[in-house]
């Protein structure tokens, strides 16, 4: 993110009601949509400049404050029993794009009970990569309530540039493929994009899985680099971590759960916000010979090339700009929920100060501008009002969720909402009522196995499968076929289609019954 400027801020503030709160507004969206609050924080408990979200498998909600360094967590919509979970140690909060900024949840959660968070170092100039170990309800068997102790702390990567206090990147996030991805800025140096060992102005790709439990780090980079990287013969180990480069500000970036494209919102310098997507290993993005379109005249050493195209790139001269890489829309497993069918696959971004939203559609490197459909603010944005907005994700219940740090720039006036649709998503309709009851499985954690029980009252047509975190089949347990009214019990052994053994973590399992879907956990310790 780009600071503000202290006398915009303070005309802002004298403008405003001498309050700490700030009353939230809808933003405006099209046509058979809405915005409005995905949780509730309840009094006294208002949220200080939230940076960052991430969801558990099981739909549990982990924030993090830029400032206060706290750890939120939100159980069923509303703040767990225990308030914050964590306050982060050793977060350098002085600066305005300093501070606890990104978090990601282990893919093999809860066999593997971490998360993951960017931030700057208190103790010195430099970015921290961390892990910490969470306890308490782990498979949300009960209330859901989760503690961390801070001196759980394992760095995975410490002492990464920072020496200019902005262009932190700030992001960590898993891909499909189980790596970790780190996004890190060029420290206000321009050539440093450009020189592999150096890890400013990157994307890095990590192998968190061979990591010893407990506390400690940071350690070699040998264990953090995973096989394909594209430098991973280069002499310096540094180099090897690298996935991407010649980024400038990749403050924000999602992860397609599809294909693993990274979809990188980089803040320009001064005429060009733009919007790169990253299909694979290896790519130069162009920093500093390139921002969006507009070719810059060299001012380093041997710069690489003239870097890859952004997909998308927009003008900010004139006005304070930040882009914020949002995500790409991927409905979650089950029946059809959330936007309509036409919005799957595009991708949603928004600009921090001018608060615009806009949909991107394309595939591949070839995306442009999803054309306008009812009740859409301007031909170019899809909604507007979604400033300060500093993370997008798409929630369980397939609305697009966002992390809103603040109104007006005022403190403690943070929020989390979603945009939902409001018309037809095209959900089937049953042609007749089933009364299903469909129980916890047992063992709950599983441990070798895990039997799953059903009661239909009347015959119907019945499908049972299990899907892992990211939404993908694991097991098909039973094929759609007719059964009559009875209670049913189904083994899973704990192996895919394939019949391997699969890994400890959190399943679902998606039991449906005439056109209607139930779901039950399946925590999966083996």
């Amino acid at each position: 993110m780009r600071p503000v400027r202290p006398v915009v801020l303070l005309v802002l503030l004298l403008l405003l009601p001498l309050t700490d709160h700030a009353r939230s507004i809808a933003a405006t969206v099209p046509t058979d949509f809405a915005d409005q609050p995905a949780v509730t924080v309840g009094s006294g408990a208002a949220l200080d400049r939230p940076a960052s979200m991430a969801f558990l498998p099981d739909g549990r909600l982990l924030v993090v404050e830029q400032k206060s360094a706290k750890l939120r967590l939100f159980v069923n919509g509303a703040l767990s029993a225990t308030d914050p979970v964590a306050t982060l140690p050793a977060v350098r909060t002085s600066g305005n794009e300093q501070g606890l900024l990104g978090i990601a949840v282990d893919p093999g959660w809860p066999g593997r009970p971490y998360f993951y968070v960017h931030c700057d170092d208190a103790s010195g100039a430099w970015i921290r990569i961390s892990r910490y170990t969470a306890a308490g309800d782990l498979a949300f068997a009960t209330d859901g309530h989760l503690t961390v102790d801070p001196a759980t702390r394992y760095d995975l990567l410490n002492r990464l540039p920072d020496n200019a206090s902005n262009h932190n990147g700030g992001t960590v996030r898993f891909g499909p493929d189980g790596m970790l991805y780190v996004s890190l800025g060029e420290d206000a140096n321009r050539c440093a994009a450009q020189d592999s060992s150096f890890l400013g102005g990157k994307i890095l790709r990590l192998d968190v899985s061979r990591l010893p439990a407990g506390a400690g780090g940071p350690p070699p980079f040998a264990p953090l680099i995973p096989p394909g990287n594209p430098w991973g013969a280069a002499p310096d180990s540094g180099a090897r971590l690298v996935w991407a480069q010649g980024l400038r500000n990749p403050f924000r970036f999602s992860v397609d759960p599809v294909d693993g494209a990274l979809y990188v919102g980089d803040v320009g310098e001064s005429t060009w916000e733009e919007i790169d997507r990253i299909g694979g290993g290896g790519g130069n993005y162009g920093w500093p010979r390139r921002e969006g379109p507009l070719t810059l005249s060299p001012s380093c050493p041997n710069p690489l090339n003239t870097g890859l195209a952004p997909i998308y790139a927009y003008d900010r001269t004139g006005s304070g700009a930040s882009v914020m890489g949002g995500c790409v829309y991927r409905r979650p497993p089950g029946p059809p929920t959330g936007l309509p069918a036409a919005y799957v696959g595009d991708y949603f971004f928004s600009e921090y100060y001018t608060g615009f939203l806009r949909r991107l559609t394309g595939s591949g490197d070839s995306w442009s501008l999803a054309a306008p459909v009812a009740g859409q603010p301007s031909a170019t944005d899809w909604g507007q009002g979604f400033g300060e907005v500093s993370d997008w994700a798409v929630g369980p219940d397939g609305a697009l969720w966002y992390c809103r740090q603040s109104s007006s720039f005022l403190p403690n006036t943070g929020e989390i909402r979603e945009i939902v649709a409001t018309g037809n998503t095209s959900v089937p309709t049953p042609s007749a009522a089933v009364g299903v009851e469909f129980a916890p499985p047992r063992p709950t954690p599983a441990v070798g196995h895990a039997t799953l029980h059903y009661t239909l009252s009347t015959t119907a047509r019945v499908s049972l499968a299990v899907f892992d975190a990211a939404g993908r089949r694991v097991r098909l347990l039973e094929p759609p076929q007719q059964k009559a009214a009875d209670r049913y019990d189904v083994t899973w052994d704990g192996s895919d289609d394939d019949g391997r053994a699969v890994s400890p973590g959190l399943y679902v399992a998606r039991l449906e019954v005439a056109g209607r879907v139930y779901r039950q956990r399946v925590p999966f310790l083996r």
